[in-house]
């Protein structure tokens, strides 16, 4: 609908406006009326814009007025589906798979002067570069379908990597809280490792790099853990007692030995186990984390970056 456009608007002294060219695409005569925000930052020069005016709606109108049933039909899909933003999904669908196909950043440039290693890297992890790919670009439904179908995925190989992880455990005799405090959180936790590097590296602040890490943790407990008890506990307050239930069993006894006495109705029943030594793990590291934060603020004014000694 629009060129994207970004710069510098310069006011010499007395002037009160300033134009911003933004180049726009003629409409067809059944599309929908869009719109585009002109957002203004980074103010200098002693100036200053309040919050309210920092950002401008424009809308784009549709050609003509909608005559006929078609064209209503035909607009009311496009203010749903915004038809421009499904061909240009298709359009980077079709780039991000063939970018998938190759090694270091993705294009032409790139492969051309990939060395050896790149390439097995690149040939060692395609399964995996090419499995995502499918995830659809955010230019579908607001980015939600990008959201929903990557949150699938993601729990996909999270339940593929504990299964490993189990596998792993009971081939060299690791317990399981062993397992899931090393092998399971490490492996769940290096995609927001690289985000957050990826943040660090990008972005002018430590926001993103730190509330990556922290909203994974949150999502993890609360969602991750909080959705499926609340489900399970749901089932089994309506299931009630069942054979199933008695025969459960925990370091060898049963439910029914256990617990019925105390849970007469039944129940979702998860043994603490060894629950409280993950926890005070957790715990120490994340205190650590935050002292070491805060040093950094105060040693080198900020979470990232500093000094050689303070980045190694």
């Amino acid at each position: 609908d629009y060129d994207h456009a970004e710069g510098v608007l310069r006011f010499p002294r007395g002037a009160l406006e300033a134009t911003v060219e933004v180049g726009v695409a003629p409409k067809g005569r059944f599309e929908h009326q869009d719109k585009f925000y002109v957002h203004l930052e980074e103010v200098d020069g002693g100036s200053a814009v309040l919050p309210d005016a920092a950002t401008c709606v424009v809308t784009i109108g549709a050609s003509s007025a909608a005559s006929t049933a078609q064209q209503r039909l035909v607009r009311s899909l496009d203010a749903a589906l915004n038809f421009d933003a499904l061909r240009q999904g298709r359009v980077e669908w079709g780039a991000q798979l063939r970018a998938a196909l190759r090694p270091v950043g993705g294009s032409d440039q790139d492969a051309e002067g990939a060395s050896v290693g790149a390439w097995a890297l690149h040939l060692l992890v395609l399964p995996w570069k090419l499995l995502f790919a499918l995830i659809p670009p955010t230019s579908y439904g607001g980015g939600w379908v990008c959201f929903s179908v990557a949150l699938v995925f993601i729990g996909l190989v999270t339940a593929l990597i504990g299964d490993l992880a189990a596998l792993l455990g009971c081939c060299v005799d690791l317990p399981d809280h062993i397992t899931a405090i090393t092998v399971v959180a490490l492996g769940t936790s290096l995609p927001d490792t690289f985000a957050s590097r990826v943040a660090a590296k990008e972005d002018p602040s430590a926001d993103n790099a730190v509330g990556n890490v922290t909203g994974s943790n949150a999502v993890n407990v609360f969602l991750g853990l909080g959705l499926p008890w609340s489900l399970a506990a749901l089932h089994w307050n309506s299931a009630g007692i069942t054979e199933e239930w008695k025969d459960r069993r925990w370091q060898g006894q049963r439910y029914e030995d256990l617990y019925l006495a105390k849970y007469p109705g039944g129940g979702f029943i998860v043994p603490s186990g060894s629950l409280t030594v993950s926890v005070s793990v957790f715990a120490v590291c994340a205190t650590l984390c935050l002292i070491l934060l805060a040093v950094r603020r105060r040693v080198d004014g900020g979470e990232l970056g500093g000094s050689s000694f303070a980045k190694g």
